[in-house]
């Protein structure tokens, strides 16, 4: 049939276009059935996977789901998978055959970008019986109600993003942060990502959606709001470009809470964005940069931005040293196809002269149909990569501990988790006031007192009383 030779012929960087139309549903046996007792959800991966589960939660929920916990004792699973790197995609293989075995009679619904690149193969898998691509994810509840089983796709188009739904209040599912999707999509095309090909081209909410959906989560009880996005950098609103001028609209509402943003580029760090993060306010003094490498020869053979390396090295370094309490963090790839000794000591080096306060450091994985997967005879040997990535945690860990030991004795502002006092700072320290109970999601001052997890991890005494307080502008 035309839909097997279209699966068949599919590659990930193949025109994707002809492929599939819109809202086209194949294998689909559709009839309907007696609603579920009980789902349950699963995140694997990024931000945006996690709040495309809090929204799916909160849908399920308002068309008669009971959502449940425990993986274990659901009716129904529902995983949100990831693809970015092949470790990641065989803990979630493993993940559904241990589902499969623990709970033979729960269905399995395999969704995210995952889930768009293995596609027909996912329903060989035990136990699924849905394939949804990340096009069809707002349909999850209507494909649970009305079919048995089935692959699901979309065509990933440059349209608007909808609105978010409204979330559910804080707590529910133990979230005391809403993650607000702003921008979805990828026009870059970095020679080692899939995510481009699985998650589609660059599209962004408008603003005044964005601005709605954040006076509803104030309204349902959040304190802080994350932006999330595949690259909010890119985000535009319209035909107007900018995230800079969304955050200055979103920081006048009204209203006590703080503003958080996920990852950046470097090339979009100017001086203004880099003075706004710093000097805090209601946006978190906690900038997140992704970097890959701090070789210019590197980041050419990635397909990056690479010219300007130099001043951008510069600029956050300056931003460490008029910010120290600032959070800066940062991803890096080591062992990408062509990098050499003398260019990973580059990358060195640089991240030695910034001070990072965290860094996540991952190993170069293949991906089939991306640019880098073609790059034969390059490859760094496994060995190598696992002592450059051991190295650069090294400097990491370095000045993550100069940065842990300047925040002791400092008054810092959380907002309490679950039944103890526990939560993240502003600067994205996770601090815990041991033996101390709390209400939840109540602000809270308290005082730095000692680094226990080289810099991220903190215990503290509280400032006052357990209490909600009156502004978030201290931090």
């Amino acid at each position: 049939m035309a839909e097997d030779a279209a699966l068949r012929g599919f590659s990930p960087g193949g025109t994707r276009e002809a492929r599939f139309p819109p809202q086209r549903h194949l294998y689909n046996n559709k009839s309907k059935s007696t609603m579920p007792k009980s789902v349950a959800l699963h995140s694997i991966g990024c931000r945006t996977n996690q709040e495309e589960v809090a929204l799916l939660r909160a849908a399920l929920t308002r068309t008669g789901f009971r959502v449940v916990e425990d993986l274990e004792a659901a009716d129904i699973i529902v995983l949100n998978t990831c693809s970015v790197t092949g470790h990641t995609e065989s803990k979630i293989t493993r993940l559904i055959g241990a589902l499969s075995r623990k709970s033979p009679e729960a269905k399995i619904l395999v969704t995210g970008c995952m889930a768009e690149r293995r596609r027909a193969e996912f329903l060989k898998a035990p136990n699924v019986a849905w394939v949804v691509g990340n096009g069809c994810k707002e349909t999850i509840p209507a494909i649970l109600r009305e079919s048995h089983g089935g692959l699901f796709l979309r065509e990933l188009a440059a349209t608007p993003l909808p609105a978010a739904a409204a979330p559910e209040p804080p707590g529910v599912g133990g979230r005391t942060r809403h993650f607000l999707k702003i921008q979805e999509g990828c026009d870059r095309r970095c020679a080692y990502c899939i995510v481009p090909f699985l998650r589609g081209p660059s599209r962004s909410t408008g603003a005044d959606d964005i601005e709605c959906s954040l006076r509803a989560a104030l309204d349902a009880g959040y304190k802080e709001i994350v932006l999330t996005g595949t690259h909010i950098g890119h985000y535009r609103d319209g035909e107007k470009p900018g995230l800079l001028p969304l955050i200055e609209r979103l920081l006048g509402v009204a209203g006590d809470f703080r503003l958080r943003l996920s990852s950046l580029d470097g090339e979009e760090l100017t001086d203004r964005f880099l003075s706004m993060l710093g000097e805090g306010g209601k946006l978190c003094d906690h900038l997140h940069v992704s970097l890959q490498s701090l070789s210019e020869e590197v980041l050419r053979l990635m397909n990056r931005p690479c010219s300007g390396l130099d001043a951008l090295v510069g600029r956050l370094a300056s931003f460490r040293q008029r910010y120290p309490a600032a959070g800066l963090g940062a991803d890096f790839i080591v062992g990408f196809p062509g990098e050499t000794d003398a260019q990973f000591e580059e990358t060195l080096a640089n991240a030695g002269k910034i001070g990072f306060s965290y860094a996540h450091i991952f190993r170069y994985s293949s991906r089939p149909g991306t640019a880098a997967a073609a790059m034969r005879g390059m490859e760094v040997p496994e060995a190598e990569k696992r002592s450059r990535s051991d190295r650069l945690r090294e400097v990491v860990a370095k000045s993550a501990r100069a940065f842990g030991e300047q925040q002791v004795g400092a008054m810092r502002r959380i907002i309490t988790e679950g039944d103890s006092a526990k939560g993240i700072t502003a600067n994205y320290l996770r601090v815990d006031l041991c033996g101390i109970s709390a209400l939840p999601n109540s602000w809270l001052d308290v005082i730095i007192e000692e680094s226990v997890s080289g810099g991220r991890q903190f215990t503290a005494h509280s400032l006052h009383a357990a209490r909600n307080h009156e502004s978030a502008t201290a931090g």
